[in-house]
């Protein structure tokens, strides 16, 4: 597959008093294990296309394909199940449910796509060992810190095994050290997973991570580029070839 995401031509209108053009016409590829960082102002529309690439909310023109699957021809249904199988999203608010531990915070989506509870724990169990969490899968969020939270809802969105991460502004919340140790992790998704990550920060450390910086100005992509591979951190060691 040459590209795992494929926007052509969105565009969003937000219709009010005044129309807001959040989306003016945007194209948009991306292909698999490639980690693509998305900055621009506040206001530039940038959260806006995420939702619209992980199908939360409709564009209101253009065409969006996902692993070669046009959005706009699927049900309410099959969006939903294309969401939970297939992409995995980290909010910058972690939104663990409170009352649920870890363990059981990681397992909902299998648990909300019919896996039985005895399996779904135990890949949400080897999930939070992906993300180094093992001892604390049967603390509530209350009981970890932010950094430990975002472990947690990244664990959450891996549990699918998806191709397609997104996140928004993922370390906003956390200290230097805690942010540093989840984009560690989500690059070393991309290198070693081979996962589809794209991103949206306003912190140029984190997007110096990236293989591609995309700078979004009033809807519009105002910049694209790649960084040659040598240039960028490796999670671990020597990164795969693509």
């Amino acid at each position: 597959m040459e590209h795992v995401i494929e926007a052509h031509g969105l565009t969003k209108v937000y219709e009010g008093e005044v129309a807001v053009h959040a989306q003016r016409g945007i194209d948009l590829f991306v292909p698999p294990a490639t980690f693509v960082a998305i900055m621009g102002p506040s206001g530039s529309g940038k959260s806006t296309l995420l939702h619209i690439l992980g199908a939360l909310e409709p564009p209101t023109d253009g065409r969006l394909l996902l692993e070669g699957t046009e959005i706009g021809k699927l049900s309410d249904e099959e969006r939903t199940l294309l969401r939970r199988r297939r992409i995995g999203f980290v909010f910058q608010q972690f939104n663990l449910l409170p009352i649920f531990t870890a363990v059981e915070n990681v397992a909902l989506p299998l648990r909300l796509d019919g896996v039985a509870e005895s399996e779904a724990r135990k890949r949400a169990s080897e999930a939070l060992a992906m993300v180094g969490l093992e001892h604390r899968e049967n603390h509530l969020p209350s009981k970890i810190s932010g950094g430990e939270q975002q472990r947690v809802a990244v664990a959450r969105a891996l549990v699918t095994k998806p191709a397609i991460i997104l996140a928004d502004e993922p370390t906003g919340n956390l200290d230097s050290a805690a942010g540093e140790r989840v984009i560690a992790m989500l690059r070393g998704l991309v290198d070693e997973q081979r996962q589809t990550l794209v991103l949206v920060t306003h912190d140029p450390a984190v997007a110096s991570r990236a293989d591609r910086v995309i700078h979004v100005r009033d809807g519009h992509i105002d910049e694209d580029s790649e960084r040659p591979e040598e240039e960028i951190p490796a999670a671990t060691g020597a990164r795969p070839p693509r």
